[in-house]
């Protein structure tokens, strides 16, 4: 009972601090992928969304990440006898099942993202890998699948998706990898970096997810297809250079300005923008 306490306040302490961009981001970057869909996969999203759009699932992936916290051997990559031994009887078929994936890109010195989750046997977060396995199993099998798992895939990848694009949700190897996990203060209370990245950053906009997609959907086609080019390691890489400028600006154990989200919102609203633009082209390329 002790241990499962324990693990319950660890699993509460993280939800509470590591959601990138908060509901309202997520929903943003997942409408303005919904309005750059092909009609062919705009029909499929719906399809296997039950008529919805995709912000209906753009935060499912947080709502049930309870399953990897909790799990502290970080599966696939750990056999089940480095695993918490309660958690290797969950059902791992379910849908709603995403124990193994993480939440956050690892890159090296050079802003590349690694191509696996394993380093020299070390489990890494990766992002980018989760969403080019994930991608390209719906193109060979979605219609093969069951229509709950295809759902449950395109759920994850509309989640990693943004969740690749949040400056706090990159670890950069070898020297900055606490991913904002500093002391600031902000409003007069103390908090972290990373928290204020899982929502408050969005606090200079007042309206909803989809004001808020209008609002950032500003480039014509030329520049959509310059920011969709190359895979998702080159956007994974583009991420992780724009966002280094989140923590040139604020330093462990600063006072965050009161208008510090509307002085960032060209790094914030444009990483929300390109998020939208390459979910929306990795869904077409599934569904085409």
């Amino acid at each position: 009972m002790k241990r499962i306490l324990t693990v319950c306040a660890a699993l509460a302490l993280v939800c509470q601090s590591a959601f990138a961009w908060g509901d309202l981001g997520h929903q943003a970057i997942a409408e303005v992928a919904q309005n750059h869909l092909t009609p062919k996969a705009a029909k499929a999203v719906a399809k296997y969304l039950d008529g919805m759009k995709l912000a209906s699932v753009a935060s499912e992936a947080d709502k049930y990440r309870a399953y990897w916290v909790m799990d502290l051997g970080f599966i696939p990559t750990n056999p089940d006898d480095a695993r918490v031994a309660f958690l290797t009887d969950f059902d791992r078929s379910t849908p709603l099942n995403i124990s193994p994936w993480s939440h956050s890109i690892t890159v090296d010195e050079n802003m590349n993202p690694y191509p696996t989750d394993n380093l020299d046997g070390a489990y890494i977060n990766n992002d980018c890998y989760y969403v080019k396995i994930l991608a390209e199993k719906l193109r060979r099998e979605a219609e093969t699948m069951d229509p709950a798992e295809v759902r449950r895939d395109i759920a994850l990848i509309t989640h990693f998706i943004g969740d690749m694009h949040c400056p706090v949700h990159i670890v950069y190897l070898p020297d900055n990898t606490d991913k904002g996990h500093f002391d600031v203060t902000y409003r007069g209370r103390k908090t972290n970096y990373h928290s204020y990245w899982d929502g408050p950053v969005l606090d200079s906009f007042q309206g909803g997810f989809q004001e808020l997609a209008y609002l950032v959907d500003t480039k014509s086609r030329k520049e959509i297809k310059a920011i969709t080019a190359g895979d998702v390691y080159d956007w994974g890489k583009d991420s992780a250079t724009r966002s280094l400028e989140a923590y040139e600006l604020i330093k462990p154990g600063d006072v965050i300005p009161g208008n510090f989200s509307w002085d960032i919102r060209p790094l914030a609203y444009g990483q929300l923008r390109n998020a939208g633009y390459r979910l929306a082209a990795v869904l077409n390329e599934i569904f085409r």
